[in-house]
Order: C-alpha cells, then sequence, then structure tokens
C-alpha cells in the first residue's frame, strides 16, 4: 500500500512540475523574441544576454512564490478560484486580438532598443519585467496551496524551463525569421494557454 501510495505523489509531483514548465514557457514566449532579438544586436553578448534573462526568470520566481505564500491567508478551498486571474487575462487577450484582427491593425510592436553597456541590460532586463505579468499571474495560483516538496519541484522545473529558453533563444538569434515567427505563434497561443491554465487551477 506504501508503493502505491508513493508512486501516486510521484505521478502527481511530475504532473505539477509538468504543469509549471508548460505554463512558465508558454507565458514566457513572448520574452523568447524579445531575447532573441537582444542576442543579434550587435555589440550586446549574447551570454551576458542570456544571464539577464535568467536573473529576471528568477526575480519573476520570487515574486509569485511570494504571493502564493501571501494567498495561503486564503481559505483552503476557496484557493482555486485564483485559477479565474488568468482565465481573465487570456479572455481579455483573445478579444484584443480579435479587435485588433477585425479592424486590420497588423502594427507589430518594435524590438526593445537601449544603449550598448549596462544601462543596455539594464533597459533589457526593465523589457522583460514589464512583459512577465502573465508569467506572476499564472504561477502565484499554481505555487499556492502546494506542499513545499512539490513548490520546490516547480520551482525547479520553471528554473530549468527558463534555461532551455535562454538556449532556444541563441539559436533564433541566428535566425531572426525564426524569432518573428515565435513571436506570432505565440500572440495567439497564450490566451488560449492562459484559459486552459486557469481552468487547471480551479479544477484541482
Amino acid at each position: 500500500m506504501s508503493a502505491l501510495h508513493s508512486a501516486q505523489v510521484l505521478i502527481e509531483a511530475v504532473s505539477v512540475a509538468s504543469a509549471a514548465a508548460v505554463s512558465f514557457g508558454s507565458t514566457n514566449l513572448d520574452n523568447l523574441a524579445i531575447v532573441s532579438a537582444y542576442a543579434a544586436k550587435s555589440g550586446y553578448r549574447p551570454l551576458f544576454v542570456k544571464l539577464t534573462f535568467m536573473l529576471v526568470c528568477l526575480a519573476v520566481l520570487l515574486v509569485s512564490l511570494a504571493l502564493a505564500q501571501a494567498a495561503d491567508a486564503l481559505p483552503k478551498d476557496k484557493i482555486r478560484y485564483l485559477g479565474l486571474i488568468p482565465m481573465g487575462i487570456g479572455g481579455y487577450h483573445l478579444a484584443k486580438l480579435i479587435k485588433r484582427r477585425s479592424s486590420a491593425d497588423s502594427r507589430r510592436p518594435d524590438a526593445p532598443l537601449g544603449p550598448i553597456g549596462v544601462a543596455g541590460y539594464v533597459g533589457f532586463a526593465s523589457a522583460l519585467l514589464a512583459n512577465s505579468g502573465d508569467s506572476v499571474i499564472v504561477m502565484t495560483p499554481l505555487l499556492a496551496d502546494l506542499e513545499p516538496p512539490f513548490v520546490i519541484g516547480c520551482f525547479a522545473a520553471a528554473v530549468a524551463m527558463a534555461l532551455l529558453m535562454s538556449m532556444l533563444a541563441g539559436l533564433l538569434a541566428g535566425h531572426p525569421a525564426w524569432s518573428a515567427k515565435v513571436e506570432k505563434i505565440s500572440e495567439w497561443a497564450l490566451p488560449f494557454i492562459l484559459v486552459g491554465i486557469g481552468a487547471l487551477i480551479i479544477a484541482s
């Protein structure tokens, strides 16, 4: 019976960690396009660009964890309703995309600009942080109401995903056309992923 219980715990841990990795990765697809653009810029060192991205990801995860701990003050049976937040954000993004599509507004945001050097990397980090609100919105309810071992697993899975994405950004930097495709796909995929993750949080 203990072996069966251990197997169930392992399956649950892998499932939760996988959900964390997918959630964090999907909400960072837009940042992936930004990172690859910066890595390809003349004067920017790809290693420093990747390190900056990793530091921003760690900061976002720590903020999400802190907010998740604060959410523990909520009644246990109410925490799952935090899933309505990513669902609402996803619905908002989807409505915004449909409205823009119907008005034939095909303008894309300009790539972030900044002076080369320390100030340039600070500007780059600021652009990433400004784009990371959706990550916090999704990761906070996901980390809430989890036992410490599961929280550690989720955190590790998200960090591993961030590392994988930083490596992928290096590859995309050599192929700007790929970066543009990632940005275009993420624009439409993100709303549906946010709604799906929100539904998963409510269901669990």
